[in-house]
């Protein structure tokens, strides 16, 4: 593993906290730095060598044309990071491997079959799907929630568990089913089984835990007896798909 940070790695990041930094769909740049600092962690623990820079390219980037942010046009044309690394001099090489990531980088491609091909791909997915889970991935759920409007808990209202691709979050709109708690059941409980390196899937079973925990003292609290015998039958059924996979 190329240890040694290039220069215009300082300038991405410089650029790309301007970008980010007044974000508040939960992609802002503490996101994007706990992403990149998680992506180094388990670039140390892969078995296999992996270039560092493009891991932290790769990472720093791989939200600056997210479609909720930018809309799905631009998205698809990665047109902020090709401006930020254009700007900051990075090399083609390491420019081209960054953006063949951070193309195949989110929960959104995975529903549509997409995940990385390239080892620093792959780490930056792991580390960007395990900051939105654990204690910090409540936090930015309850936010998110809070900011747009969403419903916190509604015992009526029982979460759409097989959203399709063109259902989640399409066009950066809510569904029917959209909330606070639902959005563990829709989504975050099965990035667990997303993880494509070992590092990712050893980090991610302890954050899985701590949302199980949250959950279950939840519905506790709120005398929901329902909805803590769904997670549980929930819980046996994702343990049982991951088993197959």
């Amino acid at each position: 593993m190329n240890n040694g940070q290039i220069p215009e790695i300082n300038k991405v990041k410089l650029l790309v906290r301007e970008l980010l930094g007044s974000d508040t769909s939960g992609h802002a740049d503490d996101h994007v730095e706990r992403v990149a600092l998680l992506a180094e962690r388990f670039a140390s623990e892969c078995s296999e060598p992996v270039d560092l820079q493009e891991v932290l390219l790769t990472a720093w980037l791989h939200d600056v044309d997210d479609y909720k942010l930018v809309g799905k046009a631009q998205a698809e044309k990665l047109t902020n990071a090709v401006n930020i690394m254009a700007q900051a001099g990075v090399s083609n090489d390491l420019s081209r491997a960054a953006l063949e990531n951070i193309a195949a980088i989110g929960y959104s491609k995975r529903l549509n079959g997409k995940q990385p091909q390239r080892l620093a791909g792959q780490i930056v997915s792991d580390a960007d799907m395990c900051d939105a889970i654990g204690a910090v991935g409540i936090e930015r759920a309850l936010v998110y929630a809070c900011h747009h409007g969403g419903r916190i808990f509604d015992p009526k209202v029982w979460p759409n568990v097989n959203l399709a691709a063109h259902e989640y979050n399409a066009d950066g709109n809510t569904h029917d089913t959209d909330g606070f708690i639902n959005h563990f059941f829709e989504k975050l409980l099965k990035l667990k089984g997303l993880m494509l390196t070992e590092p990712g899937r050893i980090e991610a079973e302890s954050r899985q835990q701590i949302m199980v925990d949250f959950l279950r003292h939840y519905f506790r609290e709120k005398n929901a007896l329902e909805w803590s015998e769904f997670l549980e039958k929930y819980l046996l059924k994702i343990v049982n798909v991951n088993d197959l996979q």
